[in-house]
């Protein structure tokens, strides 16, 4: 996507028109649709600066127009979804330029909010920021400086910004460098420094979802009797802990908050704890009957599914007498109840629904993130064939996993060590290395999962495993959904799920109940298992 000349883009008054005239100008791969209002707006705001330059001396007829250069229309953080009317950024990354377009009256503080929000995200790639509003049916213009005073200007400031040196250079051929997702979406636990420093973006999602809660907090706060038990729901890497601990830095800046991880506590957990004040982050071993002590204005559990039926009782019994609020988060492990329902569930997934069920019985405000955010898509669009082969998404990029086969322990042996030396983090239940509930919280760039005799599938074509093995299902659904680069599978003696897995990874399109022991290649080659 390239920078565009504002007064090129103007120039046909029919927003269709216009819309064709972005994308060839822009070079975009989709056709953004340019609504009538969002062209009206751009038309009189242009007509403005334009009648602005050709009444000054100090420009001739033409010249006026290089200042219209450089600006980017609707342009989209990739991942996050937020959008920006009007950006130019300087060559150099230090100097951005926003502008926002409104048809109609709003309020100031809408006009204020939305600016706020914008330098929050460009205040990451940039050292001076110029924000404006335009609004089209008062003909007002508004500005915002750096300690976040709204004011009403007219167009000559507007006019004396786009004529900055700064700005005679410019970004041509895309912001993407510039808003790059894996130094601003981050894990809190496995980037505390990021995340104290408050190097980190929050999703249109998570600003909403930030939004309602503090204003039940508010609410709360004014009426104690009512106590809120506000649940987030989501899968891994949608970003529901770093809300959390996002919602615990602005409630510590006035009241004290307990912070509960369901799990062992990393490094992460106790570098946060140790340097962020009015917030005790600590485990739920501290607290096994639910006993939490006095001083607390809130209380967070983080990964709640982890926790029984009976331990959630206790903690909202105790919050509830106290009239201080409880925040949770858990996965609803969706994929997980798939098998579940296929009447393969287990002791541990059956607790965990249960725990699931309470804790949506007893929200008074219940949130759940769509999509995700961090972790790897093709990884979970993998996932998801992985547990039950008829949900194939089909033509799927899988070229960041790899499946594998050894015939026995010492092949196995080998590969183990080949791919730790290339600095995958292997995810084994063998001789309890690793368990779900160690990995809860964190997240690996490359993983390497061994899958043994312990798996196959059954005949409705869901992953199962051996009844005295159910821990490797909850495994292999945890550690698949937080790896955030490249997988891989390995497959050690079991030919046939090795087959249905090398199936997924090729894109074959059916896989037939009667799998022979192996297949012919040029049953892969037809796309489907014979």
């Amino acid at each position: 996507m390239k920078a565009v000349n504002l007064h090129f883009l103007t120039r046909i008054q029919n927003p269709s028109a216009m819309s064709m005239l972005l994308q060839s100008l822009s070079g975009r791969e989709d056709c953004k649709v340019i609504s009538p209002h969002e062209a009206a707006s751009l038309w009189s705001l242009v007509d403005r600066i334009a009648a602005y330059f050709r009444n000054s001396d100090s420009f001739s007829d033409s010249s006026w127009i290089s200042f219209l250069d450089g600006f980017y229309f609707s342009y989209v953080i990739r991942h996050i979804g937020k959008e920006f009317d009007l950006l130019k950024v300087s060559s150099d990354g230090e100097y951005v330029l926003n502008i926002e377009l409104k048809s109609e009256q709003v309020d100031e503080d809408r006009i204020k909010k939305q600016l706020e929000q914008n330098r929050y995200y460009l205040s990451h790639i940039a050292r001076s920021i110029y924000s404006f509003t335009y609004v089209m049916e008062t003909d007002d213009l508004y500005t915002m400086n750096e300690k976040g005073y709204l004011r009403k200007c007219e167009i000559p400031e507007l006019a004396a910004a786009l004529t900055k040196e700064a700005f005679r250079d410019y970004m041509p051929d895309g912001l993407d460098p510039c808003f790059r997702a894996s130094e601003y979406l981050i894990s809190p636990i496995a980037s505390p420094e990021k995340y104290l420093q408050g190097k980190y973006f929050l999703t249109n999602q998570q600003f909403d979802f930030r939004r309602r809660i503090l204003e039940l907090l508010q609410v709360q706060k004014a009426d104690p009797q009512q106590d809120p038990v506000i649940s987030i729901s989501g899968i891994a890497g949608t970003g529901k802990t770093l809300l959390l601990l996002d919602l615990a830095m602005e409630l510590s800046r006035r009241h004290r908050v307990l912070f509960i991880h369901s799990g062992p506590l990393r490094q992460g957990h106790l570098i946060i704890d140790e340097r962020l004040k009015n917030v005790d982050l600590c485990s739920i071993s501290l607290y096994p009957e639910g006993q939490i002590p006095d001083g607390y204005d809130y209380v967070m559990i983080d990964e709640a599914d982890h926790l029984n039926v009976a331990l959630l009782k206790a903690l909202l019994n105790q919050t509830c007498k106290r009239c201080i609020p409880l925040l949770l988060t858990y996965d609803p492990h969706q994929l997980l109840s798939e098998i579940t329902d296929s009447g393969s569930s287990s002791p541990s997934e059956e607790a965990s629904s249960r725990s699931i069920a309470f804790i949506r019985q007893n929200s008074t405000l219940q949130l759940s993130f769509s999509g995700n955010i961090r972790i790897n898509r093709p990884v979970y669009s993998f996932l998801r064939t992985l547990l039950y082969l008829k949900d194939n998404p089909g033509n799927q990029d899988f070229s960041c996993i790899d499946v594998l086969y050894a015939n026995d322990e010492e092949e196995k042996r080998q590969l183990r060590s080949y791919f730790a030396e290339l600095g995958y983090e292997l995810l084994s239940c063998e001789d309890g290395e690793e368990s779900a509930d160690t990995i809860i919280a964190r997240e690996y760039d490359t993983v390497l999962m061994i899958l043994d005799n312990t798996y196959y599938y059954d005949e409705t074509l869901h992953l199962c495993v051996k009844e005295d093995e159910e821990k490797a299902l909850r495994l292999l659904y945890e550690g698949l959904s937080r790896t955030r680069n490249k997988l891989c599978l390995l497959i050690v003696g079991n030919t046939e799920l090795f087959l249905h897995i090398l199936g997924i990874r090729l894109g074959l399109r059916s896989v037939k109940n009667d799998l022979p022991e192996a297949a012919e290649a040029n049953d892969f080659q037809k796309g489907e298992f014979r």
